[in-house]
């Protein structure tokens, strides 16, 4: 059947750069996890975009972080909570990076260097902030959203709009986009779960990618549609590795079709 795709490209208002002086550089800060984590090289998700755009870039992403958190506030007895997406924004927006400085000098050098990039990035400058999140939310049955709560942060709607909200408040000359994961899945327990089929208590992935896409609407960001207009269920196995990795295949698709949309518009 013939699929119509999610993409949606938010038009910038010229009054939303009042202020900002244009250095003629595009720069483009990403955020998210595997998707961009996996290979920070030359060859990895975000350099390519870069390459493909001309622009600087600067990877922010968190290997094995999610968007949504865990505990409705953060707790040390789990970690990972300090490095989700809100946590990142909030710092961002508020300049205090001290929870997330304290949480990423537990792990690796790498997300030293990654939080230390980001506690010292000058934002004024950042031109196109990219959002990227894999299946982790999904495989993790993190809830969709709340009945009660637009913003509640352990839901995957709640901690989405929270994020866009306060990044949108603070930096409005910024562009987000949001990229959506492609048609993938996970083995769990030594058994492959096919993402569009399969709900493991909170949805399938189309769930997710729908309601996400509310999000977007109401927050009046753009979206690039991977699931349906990239990397979908019938040729998923020529851009994926082990059911949801990208391959260098997979990485070249997302960042030709982010040029297909943003190329032209950002020179």
């Amino acid at each position: 059947f013939d699929v119509e795709t999610m993409d949606h490209i938010q038009p910038m208002d010229t009054s939303r750069f009042e202020g900002i002086e244009d250095d003629g550089v595009t720069t483009i800060l990403c955020l998210g996890n595997s998707s961009f984590a996996d290979n920070r090289g030359e060859s990895g998700l975000a350099q390519t975009i870069g390459k493909k755009m001309d622009a600087v870039v600067y990877d922010g992403s968190f290997a094995g972080s999610f968007l949504t958190m865990y505990n409705e506030t953060y707790q040390e007895t789990y970690k990972p909570d300090g490095l989700s997406l809100y946590p990142i924004v909030k710092a961002i927006c508020s300049g205090d990076f001290s929870l997330v400085e304290r949480v990423a000098g537990t792990m690796t050098e790498t997300e030293e260097a990654t939080a230390n990039m980001l506690k010292n990035l000058d934002y004024n400058t950042v031109d196109m902030l990219v959002i990227m999140y894999d299946l982790s939310d999904y495989t993790g049955n993190r809830p969709l959203y709340s009945a009660t709560d637009k913003n509640d942060l352990i839901t995957w709607t709640g901690s989405l709009n929270a994020s866009l909200e306060l990044i949108e408040e603070t930096y409005p000359h910024i562009r987000t986009v949001i990229l959506s994961m492609p048609a993938c899945g996970a083995t769990i327990d030594g058994f492959y779960v096919d993402g569009d089929k399969f709900d493991l208590g909170n949805g399938t992935i189309p769930d997710y990618l729908n309601y996400q896409m509310n999000v977007v609407l109401a927050n009046g960001v753009s979206y690039i549609d991977n699931y349906y207009g990239v990397i979908t269920v019938e040729n998923r196995d020529e851009y994926l590795t082990d059911g949801y990795h990208l391959n260098e295949k997979g990485i070249e698709a997302i960042a030709d079709r982010f040029y297909y949309f943003f190329g032209d518009s950002m020179e």
